[in-house]
């Protein structure tokens, strides 16, 4: 991000290639946590590939061809439940430029 000031204002701009990601979790009511990902690729940029780990083991690996402008994905019953958990999304865009989002929580989570 970059900013531009007009008049006193400060301004926001979005620069080239800035990939947006979104990673979160919640409850599944059956077993363990429903692990939700997204993406959207920045101007200029598309979405090559996208992976999520959880716990440290692979859950989905997936390359894009035709590239694409925005992803999501959802995985049902992941992680552990009462335990500890990590999720990682790592996104690569056709530009060979990699983005990582990570997310932890524990069984006491209220979410």
């Amino acid at each position: 991000m970059c900013c531009l000031i007009f008049q006193g204002l400060y301004f926001l701009t979005a620069q080239e290639g800035t990939m947006d990601t979104s990673l979160s979790h919640k409850k599944n009511p059956a077993v363990g946590w429903n692990i939700l990902a997204s993406a959207k690729a920045g101007t200029g940029e598309k979405i090559a590939r996208a992976q999520i780990s959880v716990n440290g083991f692979s859950k989905y690996d997936k390359s894009f061809n035709p590239p694409l402008s925005q992803w999501q994905q959802e995985l049902s019953q992941q992680g552990q439940f009462p335990g500890g958990n990590t999720s990682e999304l790592n996104i690569t865009s056709d530009k060979g430029e990699a983005t990582a989002n990570q997310d932890s929580w524990s069984d006491i989570d209220p979410q």
